[in-house]
């Protein structure tokens, strides 16, 4: 009788487990889809922005290089971009800065932008071995926005558009 007792309350300690393991899994899925939920699918959410800029329609999170250091580094050596997101080039005032593709791994649009943030020139899908060629605006630009190959023409980014920022940044 106490070996049936005990078989009995074994048993019930095991389904009890078993049941709260079940339960823990759940809710663990529950809570991991439902944290994915709260970032865009566009977002790397392993991948620290630092602001969301709108330009056209779009609006899109990106990093900012706003160094000489980092303005330098640009995307050079990064494996890929992930798509609907971008680097913005900042630049202290308005010039003819040059772009090259030296040590890049995947082609890319260039977005120049003047001081009054209007598009004014676009450059479709700069190929990674076209380094040593070196893109230049056509008039002075403030800032420089590099987006994946296609995303100009996927998202109808024309000239004359304006880049806005989601926030107000300091440079």
């Amino acid at each position: 009788m106490i070996d049936a007792q005990t078989n009995i309350s074994k048993t019930k300690t095991r389904v009890l487990n078993t049941i709260l393991i079940l339960v823990g899994g759940a809710l663990f899925l529950v809570l991991l889809l439902r944290s994915r939920l709260v970032y865009s699918p566009v977002l790397d959410v392993t991948k620290s922005y630092d602001a969301l800029i709108s330009i056209g329609s779009k609006t899109i999170p990106v990093t900012i290089a706003d160094t000489e250091e980092e303005r330098n580094l640009g995307l050079s050596g990064t494996k890929s971009l992930n798509s609907d997101t971008g680097k913005l080039f900042v630049f202290d005032s308005e010039g003819i800065y040059g772009f090259w593709m030296k040590d890049m791994a995947y082609d890319i649009d260039i977005i120049w932008i003047d001081s009054d943030f209007k598009v004014v020139a676009i450059n479709k899908g700069v190929s990674k071995d076209s380094y040593p060629e070196i893109f230049l605006p056509p008039k002075e630009v403030s800032y420089v926005l590099e987006v994946p190959s296609g995303f100009s023409t996927d998202n109808n980014i024309t000239e004359n558009q304006l880049m806005s920022f989601s926030q107000e940044l300091v440079f």
